[in-house]
Order: C-alpha cells, then sequence, then structure tokens
C-alpha cells in the first residue's frame, strides 16, 4: 500500500479521481493521502473508488467519496475537512454515534440537526420499533379500522425483505425518503412493481401511525412529513390470463399422476405430489377463494345445510378475510366429496386434536399452505427452485437427480395460470350460463358480524358443539345479505362444468390406455 503525507489539495483530489476511474494505482494497490493539516483525514483510492475516511484508533468510517457510483460526494477540501473533524470527535466520543450523524447529514440536515438527532436516537424508535409498534397497535381489539392477519403478512412480508434490513435498524427519525425509494426501485427491478409498491404504502402507513400516535417515542414530532410525498410512479396492468377449464382440469389430472411417484428431475425417490396438499388444491379451483383464506378453513367451520341434503356449508371468519367481513359459502355435496377423498388420504389426515379442514402433510397442528399448494403447479411446470435436503438426507450426500426437470404442463399444451386466474374463468363460465352476478357473490364477502363466529375453548368441549355450529352458520347464511339461492345455482353451476370436465377427462384417458395395451 503506498502512502503520501501532505496536505491534501485540488491537485491531489484530482490525482485520486484520475485513478479511481481507470481503476490504476502506481503499484496497483490500495493509495493512500493522508492530510498533514486534518489529522486522522485520509483519502483512499482502492479499485473505481476514492473514499474520504476519518480515523481514529482502530476506527476508520468512510465520510464521502471523491469519486464512487454515490450520492455522497464531496472533493471541496473546506467541506471534507469541517466534516471529518466532526465525525473524529463523534469517535473519541460514542462511536455508535457516526453512522447516525453520516445519514442524518447527507439527508440534507444541517450540523446542528444531524449532532441534535443523534443525540436522541438512544431514547427513540428504530424504524423496525415503528414496524411493530403500528401492527401492535392495528391488530389491538379495540384499534379503529383494525387491520386482518393478511394484511399483518403484507407488513411482515414487505419489511422482512433482505434490501430493508439495514435501513430498518436506523432510528425512523435518520431514514430518508432516499433510504425508502432505493428500497422500492430495487423490489420493482428484481420483484415487480405491486411489491414495489406496497413497500411505499406500508412505509407511508407506519410513519403516519407513529408520528400521530407515538410522536415522542418514535423522534416524529417535528420531523416534516416527508412520507406523504412518496410515490410508486407506474401504473400495475391488470392481468389478463383465463384458463379455461380444460386446461384446469387437465393439470389437476396430471398431479394426480404424481400420488404415487416422483417427479421428473427429482433426486429423491418419494411422490411428487401429496394428496392432502392435492385436496387443497382442487378445493381453490372448485370455490376460487383465495388461497391464504381457503386453507385456513376449519373443520368445525364445514357444516351438513340443513335446508338441503345437496350442499354444505363453509364459512370463513371476518378476521381471515382480505377484506374483513365474514364469508358463507354453499358447496355442492358432490365438489365436497371429490376434495374430502383426497383429504382423508393425507399424512395427518387423522391426527387428533386438530382444527384445520386441511391438514398439513409437513406438520401436524398446522393447516396447507398457500404457498405449499401453489408450489404443486410450480414443480408440474418445473419452475420449483432447487431446496436443501432435510430430515433423514440432513449430513447425506444428496443423490443426483437421473434427468432433467421437464414442464409437464407445456408438454400438454397447457398455458401457466395461477389460482388468481381462476376468478376471471369463473366469471366467464357464469356469464355464459346466464348467471353474470354469480361469480360476485361466490368472491364476494358481505357479512358484518364481529364475533359471530368466535369460539371458546369451553363451547368446544360441549356435545352439542357442532350442532351449534351447525346453528349459527344457518343462521348467517340464510339470515344475512348472503344471497344464499344464488350463490347455491353458481356454485352448482361452476363445480359441475369442472368436474363433468374432469370426468370426461378421466374416461378419455383410459379408453387411450386400454387401446395401448
Amino acid at each position: 500500500m503506498a502512502t503520501e503525507k501532505l496536505i491534501i489539495g485540488d491537485a491531489e483530489v484530482n490525482r485520486a479521481i484520475e485513478m479511481a476511474m481507470s481503476g490504476k494505482t502506481p503499484d496497483g494497490k490500495i493509495f493512500v493521502f493522508t492530510d498533514a493539516k486534518t489529522t486522522g483525514l485520509r483519502l483512499m483510492v482502492q479499485g473505481k473508488r476514492a473514499s474520504w475516511v476519518a480515523r481514529w484508533q482502530d476506527k476508520s468510517p468512510t465520510i464521502g467519496y471523491a469519486h464512487a457510483k454515490s450520492e455522497r460526494i464531496m472533493t471541496a477540501m473546506k467541506t471534507v475537512r469541517a466534516l471529518a473533524e466532526t465525525v473524529i470527535k463523534l469517535l473519541k466520543d460514542d462511536p455508535d454515534k457516526v453512522g447516525p450523524f453520516l445519514d442524518a447529514h447527507w439527508s440534507g440536515q444541517t450540523k446542528t440537526q444531524a449532532l441534535k438527532a443523534v443525540h436522541k436516537t438512544a431514547d427513540t424508535w428504530t424504524l423496525r420499533e415503528c414496524v411493530e409498534q403500528t401492527i401492535a397497535g392495528k391488530t389491538a381489539s379495540d384499534a379503529k379500522n383494525r387491520i386482518t392477519a393478511n394484511t399483518v403478512k403484507d407488513y411482515r412480508g414487505t419489511f422482512g425483505r433482505e434490501c430493508f434490513q439495514k435501513i430498518l435498524d436506523k432510528p425512523a427519525v435518520l431514514v430518508t425518503r432516499g433510504d425508502i425509494e432505493s428500497v422500492r426501485d430495487w423490489v420493482k427491478k428484481n420483484v415487480g412493481a405491486s411489491p414495489a409498491t406496497k413497500v411505499i404504502t406500508y412505509t407511508r402507513a407506519v410513519y403516519t401511525y407513529c408520528a400521530r400516535n407515538h410522536a415522542g417515542q418514535s423522534g416524529l414530532e417535528k420531523v416534516d412529513s416527508w412520507w406523504m410525498f412518496l410515490s410508486a410512479p407506474y401504473e400495475i396492468k391488470p392481468r389478463t390470463r383465463r384458463p379455461d377449464v380444460e386446461a384446469v382440469v387437465k393439470t389437476m389430472i396430471i398431479a394426480e399422476e404424481y400420488l404415487d411417484k416422483r417427479l421428473p428431475g427429482r433426486a429423491v425417490d418419494k411422490s411428487g405430489v401429496n394428496p392432502g396438499t392435492l385436496a387443497g388444491l382442487w378445493w381453490l379451483v372448485l370455490t376460487c377463494q383465495r388461497a391464504d383464506a381457503g386453507m385456513s378453513l376449519l373443520a368445525h367451520d364445514v357444516v351438513t345445510d340443513p335446508e338441503s341434503n345437496e350442499f354444505l356449508l363453509a364459512v370463513w371468519a371476518e378476521d381471515i378475510m382480505k377484506a374483513g367481513m365474514a364469508h358463507v359459502l354453499p358447496i355442492p355435496d358432490r365438489a365436497w366429496s371429490h376434495v374430502s377423498a383426497l383429504i382423508k388420504q393425507g399424512k395427518y389426515a387423522d391426527a387428533e386434536g386438530h382444527d384445520w379442514a386441511f391438514p398439513s402433510e409437513q406438520a401436524q397442528g398446522v393447516h396447507a399452505t398457500a404457498s405449499g399448494v401453489y408450489h404443486i403447479l410450480y414443480r408440474l411446470a418445473g419452475r420449483d427452485k432447487p431446496h436443501k435436503p432435510r430430515g433423514e438426507l440432513k449430513g447425506k450426500k444428496v443423490p443426483k437427480p437421473l434427468e432433467p426437470k421437464r414442464d409437464m404442463l407445456a408438454e400438454a399444451g397447457i398455458s401457466w395460470w395461477s389460482l388468481h386466474d381462476l376468478r376471471r374463468t369463473i366469471t366467464k363460465v357464469l356469464d355464459e350460463h346466464g348467471l353474470p352476478g354469480g361469480a360476485t357473490v361466490i368472491l364476494a364477502h358481505d357479512i358484518h358480524e364481529k364475533g359471530a363466529l368466535a369460539v371458546t375453548a369451553s363451547e368446544r368441549e360441549r356435545e352439542d358443539f357442532q350442532r351449534l355450529r351447525t346453528a349459527r352458520i344457518t343462521k348467517m347464511a340464510y339470515g344475512g345479505s348472503q344471497y344464499i339461492k344464488l350463490k347455491k345455482e353458481a356454485m352448482k353451476i361452476w363445480t359441475d362444468v369442472v368436474l363433468d370436465e374432469y370426468d370426461r377427462q378421466k374416461v378419455a384417458k383410459s379408453a387411450i390406455r386400454e387401446a395401448a395395451e
């Protein structure tokens, strides 16, 4: 490492910039200018960067750059020395304050403002703490406009992204608009426009909540509301995919074939599809409900319809549904029989004490997840990512697959589709059957009865629990604004169309197999 000790001036700054631009130093190693005027100040050239460094004992934070792909550029020596002197004083006082001070300085705050902000960071919340306080406040039993479990999941998914982590541990008062916009831009580039929009939406929600309700503890009492100016400057185009029923059913039949054999391109010799998970996928196809809510159905919330021996009633409480409203859906007996036959084959179907209509195949006592159900489609299309082995394979040499993965959907002439696309499919089918409002009532959530579906432990212990539960659900279905007659007609049409197509394809497939033999 070559070092020159002198009073750094414009000539040295220009030399450093030229070296950084070319990526070359005289000896090919790190090159350092040590300032003879301000003790501890260095200008260090490494690779394509020329960095200003303030050194005190074993601490050497970068305070800015003379040249780099960075917004923290400074070349005027008066400015550099003033900042270095302040940072060195902070290093002597409390090195932990240097990072927050530099964040405040480079966000445009004056030296006085930045130092004031730093000295109060010890007793004000970080952004991470603000997020937790917002979630806690918005899910409290007495909260106004209480958010649902799905919204909480969105909050955690958004702030849980890796690109958010450094910002989350900053004091909320020192986070800048640029910080959030950098996260937004990364998410937009690497994930998509919709998740990037959530970065803006939930950041604004957290700051607004804390500024209104915890201004002192969050440190936001005298901060300009910069978060209100955050935006996502792009339009999220609606999807237009609409798989036809034939393609959907063909997908399900392909999935069935792997209930007792491994999928191509997988190393582990086990069934490629689990029956309980496939039951969940069939359930979502036949009901067109959102995946998270569909899999969160409680076993005791599927009851026989006392008004009809051709239907059952399934009900979701308002805290499960995205719209925050309870939802009752009549299920044709034919559809439920088809699904329940697969449920009964599940690994934990006979386990005692579970509450779920669709118990997980991976662990006892929890329900199947939306991602687990979706994973069937990804695996059939060969889109699933390799994963580390677990359980009995941990620590052992992993066998290599005998053949590459295949996109079995494409091979069968099926275009990629998602569960949400089925909403457009059911709308088209019901329109064609002269029931244009049918899809709306199947997909809508329209009961405002807080607490109507709550269950206490003592209630569950009663011998007549299921009878009373059935009575409560029936009252909701027939006594409220549930359009139960229209729902029954719509569900009967949709499930018959799907299952009739299933029967047709199974017969045709069997005939082809017999002819080949």
